[in-house]
C-alpha cells in the first residue's frame, strides 16, 4: 500500500474531529434526556420503560466515557455503533413488553449513515425497516404499521440521497484538496504529509528513494514563448513522468516547475534507472516544437540512518550537480558514510 493511501491527511482528520465533536454532543443530549424520560416514566408508574430509559443512560455515560479515553476515530465508531444497536435492542424490547416503540426506529437512519458507505448504508437502512416493521405488526393495527413503512421509506430515501451526495462532494473536496490544479499531480502540501508518514512510527517502510525534478531553462521557456506555454509544459511534462512511472508512484508538483517522486521500500539503484526513464521520456517527447529536458536528484533514506528532510536535502544538492554538470541528466547523492562529511558530491548516473 502507498504512503498516500496511509497517510493521515488533513481532510481525514477533520473529518475525525467532527465526528467525534458530533458523537460527544449527542452521547451528552441522550444522557440529559434519559433523565428526563426516566424520572416522568417513574412518576407516571412505567416501570419498563423507565428502565429502558436508564438502560439507555447507562449506555450515553459509557459513551462519554469511550469517546474522552478512547482516540477520537475509535471512540467515535463506538459511539455510532452502540447507538445503532441498541435500536435494535429497543425495538426488540417494544415487542417483548408489548409496547410500540417505532418512533425509535427513525434514528437509525442517520445514526448509520456516520458508520458505513452510502451503499451498505442503504442496505442496512432497509434491513432495519423491515425488523422494525415485524416488530411492530403484533403490537399495531395493520394500517399504522404500513404508515410507519411509508414515513420510514421516506426517511431511508433522504438519507441515502444525503449520503451519497456527501461522499460525492466529499471525495472531490479531497482531490481537489490534495492535487495542483494545473499538473494534476499531489500537491506540496500532500508531500509534506506523507513525508511525515513516512518517518512516523505507524510506517511500515524501511528505506525511501527520493527523485527531485526540474525542467531545465523553464525561465527561458517562459520568458521566450509566454507563461500560458509555460503553464502547459508544465503540465505535459507531468502527463510524461505519471506515464513512465508505476501507478502506484505518488508523482507531487514540488515547487513551480519541480517534480518529486518518493520510492517507498526501493533500493537507491532501483530509483537511479527510474529517473534515467523519466528523463529520457521527457526528452523524447513532442512538446510543440519547444525543446524540453529535466534534471533529476536521487537520494536515498534508510530508517534508523538519518531523517527523511537530511535525504530530501541530499537529493536536492544532487539537482544541483545535474544542474552544474549541464543539465539533462540524473545524479544520485552518494550513500551517507559517518566517515563522509554531510553533502559530499554526488555521483553522476551516465547517460545511454
Amino acid at each position: 500500500m502507498s504512503l498516500i493511501s496511509l497517510r493521515r491527511d488533513s481532510f481525514s482528520l477533520l473529518r475525525e474531529l467532527m465526528r467525534w465533536r458530533v458523537a460527544m454532543v449527542l452521547s451528552v443530549l441522550i444522557a440529559v434526556l434519559m433523565v428526563v424520560l426516566g424520572s416522568v416514566n417513574v412518576r407516571m408508574g412505567l416501570q419498563d420503560t423507565a428502565q429502558l430509559a436508564w438502560i439507555v443512560l447507562g449506555i450515553a455515560l459509557a459513551c462519554i466515557v469511550a469517546l474522552l479515553v478512547l482516540p477520537r476515530h475509535t471512540g467515535g465508531t463506538v459511539f455510532f455503533c452502540a447507538i445503532a444497536l441498541l435500536m435494535v435492542g429497543v425495538m426488540a424490547f417494544g415487542w417483548y413488553h408489548g409496547r410500540n416503540m417505532q418512533h425509535w426506529a427513525y434514528i437509525f437512519p442517520p445514526v448509520i449513515v456516520f458508520l458505513l458507505r452510502s451503499d451498505r448504508a442503504l442496505v442496512a437502512m432497509v434491513l432495519f425497516g423491515l425488523y422494525a416493521s415485524a416488530m411492530t405488526l403484533p403490537l399495531v393495527p395493520g394500517i399504522d404499521v404500513v404508515r410507519f413503512a411509508s414515513g420510514y421509506g421516506l426517511l431511508v430515501c433522504f438519507m441515502y440521497t444525503y449520503a451519497l451526495l456527501q461522499e460525492r462532494a466529499a471525495l472531490m473536496l479531497r482531490y481537489h484538496s490534495d492535487h495542483d490544479a494545473l499538473s494534476n499531480c499531489f500537491n506540496r502540501r500532500t508531500f509534506n504529509e506523507a513525508l511525515e508518514q513516512l518517518a512516523g512510527p505507524r510506517s511500515s517502510a524501511r528505506r525511501c528513494t527520493f527523485l527531485l525534478i526540474d525542467i531545465d531553462y523553464f525561465k527561458a521557456i517562459n520568458d521566450l514563448h509566454g507563461h500560458l506555454v509555460g503553464d502547459r509544459i508544465i503540465t505535459q511534462v507531468a502527463a510524461e513522468l505519471g506515464r513512465a512511472m508505476d501507478p502506484d508512484i505518488p508523482l507531487f508538483r514540488y515547487g513551480g516547475e519541480e517534480f518529486s517522486a518518493m520510492l517507498a521500500d526501493v533500493p537507491v539503484a532501483e530509483g537511479a534507472v527510474l529517473a534515467e526513464q523519466l528523463r529520457a521520456a521527457v526528452e523524447a517527447a513532442d512538446f510543440q516544437g519547444v525543446p524540453v529536458t529535466v534534471s533529476i536528484g536521487v537520494s536515498h533514506w534508510v530508517r534508523g540512518e538519518g531523517s527523511v528532510t537530511a535525504a530530501l536535502d541530499r537529493a536536492d544538492r544532487a539537482l544541483y550537480e545535474a544542474k552544474r554538470s549541464g543539465r539533462n541528466r540524473c545524479s544520485v547523492s552518494a550513500p551517507a558514510d559517518p566517515a563522509t562529511p554531510e553533502g559530499a558530491a554526488p555521483v553522476r548516473v551516465p547517460q545511454p
